[in-house]
């Protein structure tokens, strides 16, 4: 645990290192006027006091215009250090968000299939927000703390050695206790970090389900595993609570005992000359300071073990693998002809999530420059895997892919992407315009190649009667437009990206009859001259393809044209009549 809490004060170190000048100048110097505030007042009451006692007034006069001027130095000179070291800390905030941002955005999609999205987003925002507290709150805290509580000790030795010898003995008592609640504190403070995790995880079930949750009256149970998160949060709080409670009552006991002592101790001291007034009063001042050092820094060092907590989860993050630009290392073959008519294939491919049932079974296809060819079957039998794969989403375990005569891992995964466009039957659309969301097919596209693909998806119409047209914001995840509508902008990128090859996952199946003819005269516009792989939910829509796998348990049951699966009287036909049936 030692190890593990000295790696994350070691990253956040490096963390600071790109402005560590700025940051530790800020930090020391809003750190020294913080405890030289605290300092000025003690000396002052023993200087004055003394030569109040001594009956010298000029001394006196002189003593208060030094001081007046070093408070209005130091007024001067706090709001400078606090706005630097404020302005680093928040530089190297906006520096660390924008690294974990790019990360996720380079994480494999294994990663966010696996990942409940509300874990991620509390890691970005709860315990980014804890970093950042770490980095400005507490650990100037301890800073500050520790340098009031040192010079203060530092002039009572200077004051009376023998005063401030017993005082820090003590002192180093209150040290120990604290080091004892710090483990304790740092373990609940974690398991708190992961708690808020959940629950931002519910709320997020209870936002993007709200219609599904309703329907299915699904409320009760929502708020039961809200219900559980809470009262495991309360808990944790109350424990951590519980030990800062037994740290607090050691520390005071502590206290008061210091300061009995210090009442005794002192007294004996003035009444046999061994010291003045004007010290004693100020030694008792110093030693508030002393005792708040004591006192303090263990609670100050339980709250920046809940910021290590934080930290662990977002360097936690930080440390999952990011998607290779390649699945291995192997050396890229030097560019050949394609003597085969095959632009791609499968050989004895194999495949399962994990350790989990295979999903692909030595599964063998190949697909012809320019093909339509159809994926169905029954549902869990591969068919979206085999996409995947050729996606570079997850790297192959057995067998090998080619593409164009070479080997899927002689390219570059951008390289795979960029000759493929997607069309999912989830037809995810980004906060913004219409324009924008086709406008992704191809960031550099002109206006004029937006429209004309938006017309070739047939989609420019209902554009046009929106309300601001190719500029109308179309809300959260495309919220404002229809399935048929959301489906054509989709298609409408993908004409403009113009990849050799086209991948299309059920692309229609969650369509009314009127929105899949319009959107199905969009598909064809998009396959014209491309080479397509379709998983079919309605066979009707792949009669013209080229070639047909029937996929099941992870290999091909039967393959050929539709005609020939029909006469065939196997799988195909067996699925072809049940859904001729449903249609009638």
């Amino acid at each position: 645990m030692a190890d593990k809490r000295n790696s994350e004060a070691r990253r956040l170190a490096q963390l600071i290192k790109p402005r560590r000048k700025a940051y530790l100048l800020g930090l020391l110097g809003s750190s020294l006027m913080d405890s030289s505030m605290s300092l000025v007042f003690p000396l002052l009451i023993k200087l004055v006091l003394d030569a109040v006692t001594a009956k010298n007034m000029n001394t006196v006069g002189k003593i208060c215009l030094e001081f007046s001027i070093i408070i209005a130095l130091l007024i001067c000179l706090t709001p400078l250090f606090q706005y630097l070291f404020g302005k680093t800390v928040k530089a190297i905030m906006i520096d660390f968000r924008l690294s974990v941002f790019h990360h996720m955005e380079k994480l494999p999609v294994a990663y966010y299939e696996n990942t409940h999205s509300g874990d991620s987003l509390s890691r970005i925002n709860n315990d980014l927000g804890v970093v950042e507290n770490a980095l400005s709150g507490n650990i100037r805290s301890i800073v500050s703390l520790l340098m009031t509580g040192v010079y203060s000790a530092v002039i009572m030795l200077f004051l009376n050695w023998k005063f401030a010898v017993v005082l820090i003995l003590v002192g180093l008592v209150s040290t120990y206790v604290n080091s004892r609640f710090a483990l304790p504190l740092r373990k609940i403070s974690l398991e708190i970090q992961q708690g808020l995790g959940k629950q931002v995880e519910r709320l997020m079930d209870l936002i993007a389900g709200a219609q599904v949750s309703r329907v299915f009256q699904m409320t009760g149970q929502m708020n039961r595993k809200y219900q559980v998160t809470n009262q495991l949060l309360a808990k944790l709080s109350i424990a951590r609570s519980v030990r800062s409670a037994f740290l607090n009552s050691a520390n005071y006991t502590l206290i008061w005992i210091n300061n009995g002592g210090v009442f005794i101790f002192g007294t004996l001291l003035l009444i046999h000359g061994e010291i003045t007034l004007g010290t004693l009063l100020s030694l008792i001042l110093l030693l508030d300071h002393v005792t708040n050092l004591f006192r303090n820094l263990g609670s100050f060092w339980a709250n920046l073990q809940s910021s290590f907590a934080g930290a662990a989860r977002v360097f936690e993050l930080l440390d999952i693998a990011e998607e290779p630009e390649r699945h291995n290392n192997e050396a890229k073959n030097k560019a050949h002809k394609n003597e085969s008519k095959q632009i791609i294939e499968f050989r004895n491919v194999s495949f399962s999530y994990g350790e989990g049932e295979k999903i692909l079974d030595g599964l063998n296809l190949s697909i012809e420059k320019g093909h339509l060819v159809a994926l169905v079957g029954p549902s869990g039998g591969g068919k979206s895997t085999i996409l995947k794969l050729l996606l570079g989403f997850y790297p192959l375990e057995q067998g090998q892919i080619r593409f164009e005569g070479k080997r899927f891992t002689d390219y570059s995964l951008s390289e795979q992407r960029n000759k493929m466009a997607y069309v999912s039957q989830d037809s995810y659309l980004f906060e913004g315009t219409i324009e924008e969301n086709i406008r992704y097919g191809r960031m550099d596209a002109t206006y004029e190649e937006v429209v004309a693909a938006a017309k070739s998806a047939y989609a420019h119409d209902f554009i046009m009667e929106q309300s601001e047209g190719y500029s109308t914001s179309i809300g959260e995840r495309g919220a404002r437009l229809s399935g048929g509508q959301r489906q054509r902008i989709t298609i409408a990128r993908a004409l403009l990206k113009n990849a050799t090859i086209l991948l299309l996952d059920e692309a229609t199946s969650a369509l009314d009859s009127e929105s899949e003819q319009a959107v199905q005269m969009g598909l064809q516009r998009l396959m014209e001259g491309k080479t397509t792989i379709t998983i079919a939910h309605r066979l009707s829509t792949i009669r013209q393809a080229n070639m047909i796998y029937v996929i099941g348990k992870g290999r091909i049951m039967e393959q050929g044209r539709h005609a020939d699966l029909l006469d065939a009287g196997g799988v195909y036909m067996r699925l072809h009549n049940m859904q001729d049936r449903k249609s009638k």
